[in-house]
């Protein structure tokens, strides 16, 4: 990996901007500038590397096929493709006269020495297309071919995602073929990078619609209250998003209750969700266990007084927002009694308020990470106070960040928080990462594994589109459900907050966008 510098980030993104014809910071601060606040700095934005914030990508590299609402595929680089009956070819046909901002014409050579720096590679194996690659070729200038060794039923959903999955300027690498600066050719162009803010102007010679204001100011406010302040004062335009600024929802209530501030909430793509330890000795093992648990939880109230409303109770795996989510299941209401019942007829007995059984207490163990998850802390303490009622005691044990990627993989835990991917990656994402059993899903752990279980997820991510597919589809939710095998809570809603210099405010397709497109702005 090249180091970092910002001297050399800077003089190359200035080489770039001079061969597009664009004069480095010729914008100045009276033009139309929106300003969002960023939790952590944009980094390198390199697309082979896992070090930067994913948004500021997608203002400056373009996909091949864009993810639009609701999961619908949408022309980007690609004007038009097509699957092959067999799943084993996919041709593109690309966008004509488009050019990186370096002034370098992106076609299909440019495509395919791109696609080449990570299909077929080790490092990039977890992307279905990567792993099946056999081949790519090209056509002329706007035609592209790539040949798989097994067909990827997901294939033209993965080349949505933001990254490695876009294009840079073949001319912004370095001898070794490290990438030297940010050349996409994205509506946005980087003109400063450090760690305290990063600065865009608007790429003129983009292919597609304009942007109607000429400059982005990303800063880095990592504090919540400094952010809502920062919106209150005028110095900052947005805040919110999942992976931009987290907005809470008792902070978008005080937002909202102060008039200063306008609040745009939308169905979210991710779901929180209880997860069981897989682990055979795990009291959870136990199905009366789970059942008991589930039925325990009053998701309408942990969404209305935890998430201040900003959240919708759910029982599936996955909210109605992500393709292929399956038959809605009806959201079970709160039942102590049916709790009661479940652990009697598993064999528990109870006795005293508690309940054991062969001599063994019910006592669940459950793992909580303030820093991976904000808010789990006081969530878990309203789930132990519902299980508690039924007379079932868990133990909160609440870690760090490192400490919960050591424990969540190995299963030490009962019972613990997991929240789905969301677009784009969902449902493949978190169903072939996060319940294959035979799949390293690193510090992400499993939901739930289990060889049974196993050969109809396999056979869901391999269905071809269509009838079929929804098919098998339902049956991995048909099993879960029957098989009690995770405990959906609620999918929270996404959350933005803008500032009276926003005129206009469009909610991004997914968390992963940056929002820009559609915004206007006062002045």
């Amino acid at each position: 990996m090249t180091e970092f510098s910002r001297r050399s980030f800077m003089l190359a993104t200035a080489s770039a901007l001079a061969a597009a014809g664009i004069p480095f910071q010729v914008l100045g601060a009276g033009h139309l500038t929106l300003k969002i606040a960023i939790l952590v700095e944009a980094g390198n934005i390199d697309l082979l590397q896992n070090i930067s914030g994913l948004n500021t990508y997608t203002l400056v590299f373009d996909p091949l096929i864009r993810y639009g609402a609701g999961g619908k595929l949408e022309p980007a680089l690609a004007e038009s493709w097509n699957v092959s009956d067999d799943g084993l070819t996919l041709r593109f046909k690309l966008r004509e006269g488009v050019t990186f901002s370096d002034g370098t014409p992106f076609n299909a050579e440019a495509a395919k020495w791109n696609l080449e720096r990570w299909m077929g590679k080790s490092d990039f194996s977890w992307i279905g297309v990567s792993d099946a690659m056999e081949s790519i070729s090209t056509d002329g200038a706007t035609g592209l071919t790539i040949k798989l060794k097994q067909a990827v039923p997901a294939a033209l959903l993965e080349f949505t995602i933001v990254r490695p999955v876009r294009f840079l300027s073949p001319k912004a690498v370095d001898a070794d073929g490290n990438q030297s600066a940010p050349v996409g050719t994205g509506p946005w162009v980087i003109t400063e990078n450090d760690n305290s803010h990063t600065v865009l102007v608007r790429n003129d010679a983009y292919w597609g619609a304009k942007p109607p204001f000429e400059r982005i100011e990303l800063l880095v406010v990592p504090d919540e209250l400094a952010r809502a302040n920062g919106l209150r004062a005028g110095d900052l335009d947005i805040i919110g998003g999942d992976w931009v600024s987290p907005l809470s929802p008792r902070r978008a209530r005080a937002l909202e209750s102060e008039g200063g501030a306008k609040i745009f909430a939308d169905t979210g793509t991710t779901t929180m969700l209880l997860g069981f330890s897989p682990r055979a000795d795990a009291v959870v093992a136990d199905k009366a266990v789970r059942e008991a648990v589930y039925a325990s939880i009053d998701r309408a109230a942990m969404a209305k007084v935890l998430f201040e409303g900003f959240a919708d109770p759910i029982a599936n795996l996955f909210p109605p927002t992500i393709p292929l989510s399956g038959k809605p299941l009806p959201v079970p209401t709160r039942d102590v009694a049916a709790a009661k019942a479940a652990l009697t007829a598993g064999g528990w007995e109870e006795a005293g308020g508690s309940w054991t059984k062969n001599g063994a207490p019910l006592t669940l163990s459950f793992l909580v990470s303030e820093e991976s998850l904000p808010g789990s802390r006081r969530i878990a303490e309203m789930i132990q106070a519902m299980l508690a009622e039924t007379g079932i005691k868990a133990e909160i044990s609440s870690v760090d960040n490192a400490t919960m990627h050591e424990r969540r993989p190995a299963f030490d835990y009962d019972l613990t928080f997991f929240t789905t991917y969301g677009a784009p990656y969902d449902p493949h994402g978190t169903l072939g990462n996060m319940f294959l059993s035979n799949v390293d899903s690193g510090p992400d752990g499993k939901i739930y594994a289990s060889p049974e279980l196993d050969p109809i997820v396999m056979a869901a991510l391999a269905a071809p589109d269509g009838p079929e597919r929804e098919a098998a589809m339902q049956a991995i939710f048909d099993w879960l459900d029957a098989n009690r095998a995770l405990c959906p809570l609620v999918a929270a809603q996404r959350l933005w907050a803008y500032g009276s210099n926003v005129k206009t405010f469009v909610l991004p397709p997914t968390d992963y966008d940056m929002p820009f497109e559609g915004i206007e702005l006062n002045g």
